[in-house]
């Protein structure tokens, strides 16, 4: 949890949602199709790994 820093509103400590522990898949998750060893980054919060994804079309301006 954040704790502001008086009135300048600065906050010390990790953050309530995105890079926080919390809010990220486990560590050590291992790609879920058959015979595949790769292990996936807390980042990636898909099930497989880049090589056992499907191919996705994303227009290249489009926001996530």
């Amino acid at each position: 949890m954040t704790k502001p820093n008086g009135k300048d509103g600065i906050r010390f400590g990790p953050p309530d949602r995105g890079k926080g522990a919390d809010s990220r898949p486990s560590a050590g998750r291992m790609c879920t199709s058959r015979g595949c060893s790769t292990i996936l980054s807390t980042y990636n919060s898909a099930t497989t790994c880049w090589l056992h994804s499907g191919a996705e079309y994303r227009h290249p301006l489009q926001r996530t």
